[in-house]
């Protein structure tokens, strides 16, 4: 049985990363149990509620035994990216934050059937909002062109690599890699204006596991955990951790 990581950038949240990680079980590991198993690769950055790492790390081995993860001494969402990258070792790896549900069971097998099939198709991104009862969308500005095999093409590279729940191949990740930076917000590192990263985000697809008319597969729980924290992203500057109001 093949292992798939899930690679996940964590802060101190017990309450917000039980939800996620009971939502993970329920969805993707228990759904996907008779082909796979699953290991946990987290980086837990010291920031958010006031409790212990550890405590976070204790959560995550209560849900994944098999379990890899880093408590770094200051928060930087670019290193935490890298570092659970870096520590992956599947063909394909689920990325993951830490404050994410998911609305209905993903099937990772058909996931990987297509991501097998087209071999310059990078991820399959689990999508955010309804999908419009149409067979081209316009999102993340750009065109999506819907697939007969079940999902959406962007017509672009330029801006449509991102780290909400997102299946990748570790081609992909081994690709960017040596090229990824610890000062600008990882997900900002994949658009063309990065001179850095373009010719290699050029070579790849992307995609969107949806399909037309298709509610939210995915809610994003971390935005009201941030207002109750009076915490709030940076303005004027690349976003790598979070700052007070």
């Amino acid at each position: 049985m093949k292992t798939i990581d899930i690679t996940m950038t964590a802060t101190l949240r017990p309450s917000v990363l039980n939800c996620t990680l009971d939502n993970i079980k329920k969805f993707i590991v228990d759904q996907n149990s008779k082909e796979f198993n699953f290991r946990l690769i987290v980086n837990i950055d010291p920031i958010g509620e006031k409790v212990n790492s550890f405590d976070i790390v204790e959560i995550c081995k209560s849900y994944f035994p098999n379990l890899i993860f880093n408590t770094p001494q200051e928060p930087s969402f670019a290193k935490a990216v890298k570092w659970v990258w870096i520590n992956s070792s599947s063909e394909f790896v689920f990325h993951i934050e830490d404050d994410w549900l998911f609305n209905k069971k993903v099937d990772i097998l058909k996931m990987i059937y297509i991501l097998k099939k087209y071999p310059d198709l990078s991820s399959l991104r689990l999508y955010k909002h309804n999908t419009p009862k149409l067979k081209v969308i316009d999102t993340f500005n750009c065109k999506w062109n819907y697939n007969k095999d079940g999902f959406y093409l962007a017509d672009d590279y330029k801006n449509q690599f991102g780290l909400n729940p997102i299946l990748i191949k570790r081609k992909f990740i081994l690709d960017v890699l040596p090229k990824m930076v610890d000062n600008i917000n990882p997900e900002k590192q994949f658009r063309s204006t990065q001179n850095f990263m373009e010719p290699i985000i050029k070579k790849w697809k992307y995609g969107l596991f949806t399909t037309p008319g298709e509610l939210a597969i995915i809610s994003d729980i971390g935005r009201y955990w941030m207002e109750r924290q009076s915490l709030k992203k940076p303005i004027k500057k690349t976003f790598l951790t979070w700052e007070n109001k």
